[in-house]
């Protein structure tokens, strides 16, 4: 693959270089990191896309989502650990789905929904990740404190948006003088 780079020396979202290389060789194979460029461009996506709205505590509160799904708590236990995987399942995603995820600051990564719910205890203990498709129809957004957010059916729109900043644009013709603190 043109955009993709050999395993990272530091942390991924499967664990270590040493966790990540002890996996079976069909596991590895599914699992892509991407290079700087590629990450860049799919953060990029989800900002111009309108996946993500808010903050980690409400990622989608500008309702770009038609349905969404607030779940917190999974244990770190194996009965904790089962009950997301079968929460993973139930959100309807195909097994075989190319999915990327990302993570901050981190190489982003392609692999298939069947890796994200079968290595979910490493994906998901630790910092915010986001999960999608290429339809960009559906997000998974883990939030760092055991919170996950499942939204369907993407309905964004984007005019709310571009609304507000007129209306910055405008006061800012009217008063010239005046710094807007976020212009």
């Amino acid at each position: 693959m043109k955009f993709t780079v050999p395993l990272p020396e530091d942390w991924t979202a499967f664990g270590n270089a040493a966790e990540f290389s002890a996996l079976p060789d069909e596991v590895r194979d599914q699992v892509h990191f991407l290079n700087n460029e590629a990450t860049d461009y799919l953060f990029s996506l989800i900002h111009d896309a309108g996946l993500i709205t808010g903050g980690g505590w409400d990622p989608f509160e500008k309702k770009n989502f038609k349905s969404v799904e607030n779940v917190r708590g999974f244990s770190p236990t194996e009965e904790g650990r089962k009950a997301l995987k079968k929460w993973l399942y139930h959100r309807g995603i195909p097994f075989s789905s190319p999915v990327f995820l990302l993570e901050h600051s981190r190489h982003a990564i392609v692999t298939s929904w069947k890796m994200v719910m079968r290595y979910s205890s490493f994906i998901f203990p630790g910092y915010d990740i986001v999960v999608f498709d290429r339809t960009l129809n559906w997000c998974l957004f883990y939030f760092h404190e055991n919170e996950f957010f499942f939204g369907r059916d993407r309905q964004y729109d984007s005019s709310n948006d571009e609304k507000k900043m007129q209306e910055l644009n405008d006061r800012k013709r009217k008063f010239p003088g005046f710094r807007h603190p976020y212009l």
